[in-house]
């Protein structure tokens, strides 16, 4: 083995295993990552199955995105979050847990703006599930 092959990062299957579980944990789809980290729909998918590699760039802007330290992306320290789907609370105690003192503060306060209209929006939702459902 020669001196670069020892040192190259060659676990890109589990590095996608962990991206797309630590995505889905906070509620994320492939298109919205992809905006956020500014790459193709196409590329996240081939990225998370492990299919293609990235740059310290990237990993930096998925890391960022994400939330999480690149160390537990490239070497699976986050084991917590590998779950294909998660229900609506896991999912905002993932965001939740996540976020710092600052961005807690943002949370909040669109919650509390939001939380009095919860029953028109929910009503809304229903409505226009039914609408499609009937099409």
């Amino acid at each position: 083995m020669s001196r670069t092959d020892r040192y190259e990062y060659k676990d890109w299957k589990g590095f996608g295993e962990r991206t797309k579980s630590n995505r889905v944990a906070i509620g994320l789809t492939k298109e919205t990552f992809a905006g956020m980290i500014n790459r193709s729909e196409n590329y996240v998918s081939e990225l998370e199955k492990g299919n293609s590699s990235c740059s310290v760039h990237t990993l930096y802007q998925i890391s960022k995105a994400l939330k999480v330290p690149s160390d537990s992306l490239l070497y699976e320290e986050n084991e917590g979050y590998m779950k294909d789907e998660y229900s609506n609370r896991e999912i905002l105690k993932n965001i939740i847990d996540r976020c710092n003192e600052e961005e807690l503060e943002v949370i909040k306060a669109l919650i509390v703006a939001a939380y009095p209209n919860l029953d028109k929006m929910t009503a809304s939702r229903r409505l226009n599930k039914d609408e499609k459902n009937q099409k």
